[in-house]
């Protein structure tokens, strides 16, 4: 291959923001695709088959939950059988005998043929089919060959016994205390800390690439909306699950704060963030506020600019901050492709598009 073509793959509640890498072009001329999250289309599914009052079999790798784990109690409400693998169920709750009290019946894998026979509509599990996606690329005339695939999924940790926002939060605050880089925060398929099970599934679905790279949606995004050319920001990305602020000091994490997008209106983002950065906001009150934590390792200075991304970026359109609202490869939507495909060039030495 004489070109070092990348897939970037970005993972939301919402949307799945893709972007085809090559260096060979400019980067506003890049295939981009941004089509409903795998979460939404399972959702979809799974509607359905309420619907239609069919029992459902749910089979495949951990993916990302939210609305697929609220159709699945639909579904359940409805007096309708649901049955999962337990690799599928895991999309679920971490805990399986959760999931079963909701009324999940946990089957084996070589089960699933036997509740197609019984009448089950089948639903697959999967943050990405990547057959399917090249498959879809060739059609459209892009050449489906690449060097590497990177993919970032939100992923809280596997914590079967207690809070997985904290201990999602706690993983922020390790790198907090390492005073981690963003890219640093980015992991190769033997790198992948055996409790990120969403992410080690990310990785495994992208096998078939020549190099995988994969990592959370936040420092994604984070590391999309930094520019080259600076160093010191506050970088706040506001999503459709979650809204994450960070504050890089010489590119590195210096403090962060997480919570839950749909907990917080305008006014409540921009109270959120000058406390924030005032050193006001406490762990305590995010979590009882239903967020995941705030954690300021050094002062903020004065003045450091604010660069803000996310499909709910229109939150603070009224806020009278001073904010850059940066656009990667002339597209606010590929902020997290383009994070991977910058992590993944500083780590193999490449030049980092801007």
């Amino acid at each position: 291959m004489t070109r070092r073509r990348i897939l970037a793959i970005d993972v939301g509640v919402g949307t799945t923001d893709i972007l085809v890498f090559d260096p060979g072009q400019p980067p506003e001329d890049s295939v981009k695709l941004v089509v409903p999250s795998r979460t939404q289309v399972v959702a979809g599914q799974i509607h359905a088959a309420t619907g239609r009052r069919l029992p459902v079999v749910f089979h495949g790798p951990t993916m990302g939950g939210g609305p697929s784990t609220a159709a699945m109690r639909e579904h359940l409400q409805a007096g309708l059988t649901f049955r999962a693998t337990r690799s599928a169920a895991l999309t679920f709750a971490d805990n399986l005998e959760r999931v079963s009290d909701h009324g999940v019946h946990l089957i084996a894998d070589d089960e699933v043929a036997g509740a197609l026979h019984d009448g089950c509509l089948e639903v697959r599990s999967a943050d990405v089919d990547l057959p399917e996606l090249l498959d879809v690329l060739t059609r459209l005339g892009v050449d489906a060959a690449f060097s590497a695939g990177c993919l970032a999924v939100q992923d809280h940790g596997f914590e079967p016994r207690g809070s997985n926002r904290v201990f999602r939060f706690e993983l922020w605050r390790q790198a907090l205390a390492d005073r981690r880089p963003l890219e640093a925060l980015f992991y190769e398929g033997g790198e992948i800390p055996a409790e990120l099970t969403r992410l080690r599934s990310a990785a495994a679905s992208f096998a078939a690439l020549p190099r995988v790279l994969v990592a959370d949606t936040a420092p994604a995004a984070l590391l999309g909306a930094l520019p080259e050319s600076v160093d010191d920001a506050v970088l706040v990305n506001v999503g459709n699950g979650h809204t994450v602020c960070a504050v890089t000091l010489d590119r590195r994490l210096a403090g962060l704060l997480e919570h839950h997008t749909r907990l917080l209106d305008g006014p409540a983002v921009e109270s959120l963030l000058r406390r924030f950065l005032a050193g006001e906001v406490t762990d305590d009150e995010v979590r009882e506020g239903g967020g995941h934590g705030a954690a300021l390792g050094s002062p903020v200075p004065a003045a450091l600019p604010i660069f803000v991304t996310g499909p709910r970026r229109a939150l603070l359109a009224e806020s009278s901050l001073e904010l850059s609202y940066p656009a990667p490869f002339g597209d606010t939507m590929m902020t997290g492709p383009v994070g991977l495909v910058r992590a993944y060039c500083r780590r193999h030495g490449l030049t980092v598009p801007d």
